[in-house]
């Protein structure tokens, strides 16, 4: 290899861990809330109502993602009455459906009403608007494992209980960022539906 060549491989193998670290640090644009307070351990967040695409699927925790993900991945890119992309938000969600079975979910851009979005073509993809609710939410960085996320869903629930607020809902396991990621750079938050 010329001299020249090899110059130029060196110098994009240096620029490739500074350009991942940037797209990490890039805070993703996600569902519009605002921060009512911020108890022991976590945030109490008025969200706006939420377009989502999702999915249901059976299967371990880890598995989830690898069988739902493409379903909502190929709506957005296309596989729609629209025959068009559509733009999403972060972040990707999952939550438990019941035994072995979990609900995905991707945001959808907020400048689009439900009645604006393309109707997804596969039958095992919809579209939802979740209402305004209140939501108790812990952030965490770190992998994607299932134990992870029980542990961070357990201390939420703890803490939301010591605030006297009543859980609505299942924790919902919501990640910010592309598993391109490193662990340690990555935004994770464990959502709970609440009341007063």
């Amino acid at each position: 290899m010329p001299l020249f060549k090899l110059k130029y491989w060196i110098l994009a193998g240096m620029l490739l861990p500074v350009v991942l670290l940037l797209l990490a640090l890039v805070r993703p644009d996600g569902p519009d809330y605002a921060v009512l307070e911020r108890g022991d351990g976590f945030e109490l967040r008025a969200y706006d109502p939420v377009r989502v695409a999702e999915t249901a699927v059976d299967g371990a925790f880890a598995d989830a993602d690898d069988l739902a993900y493409p379903r909502l991945l190929d709506y957005i890119r296309g596989e729609n009455s629209s025959g068009r992309k559509v733009p999403m938000l972060a972040p990707a969600m999952q939550q438990r459906a019941g035994d072995d079975a979990w609900l995905m979910q991707l945001v959808m851009a907020k400048e689009y009403p439900l009645a604006m979005l393309p109707r997804p073509t596969n039958p095992q993809v919809d579209l939802r608007e979740l209402p305004q609710r209140l939501v108790a939410a812990r952030r965490s960085g770190g992998g994607w494992d299932e134990a992870a996320w029980q542990q961070e869903a357990e201390q939420l629930m703890d803490a939301v209980a010591r605030a006297g607020l009543e859980p609505v809902g299942e924790p919902v396991f919501a990640r910010y960022n592309a598993a391109f990621v490193p662990g340690f750079l990555r935004r994770n938050e464990v959502l709970l539906p609440v009341e007063r």
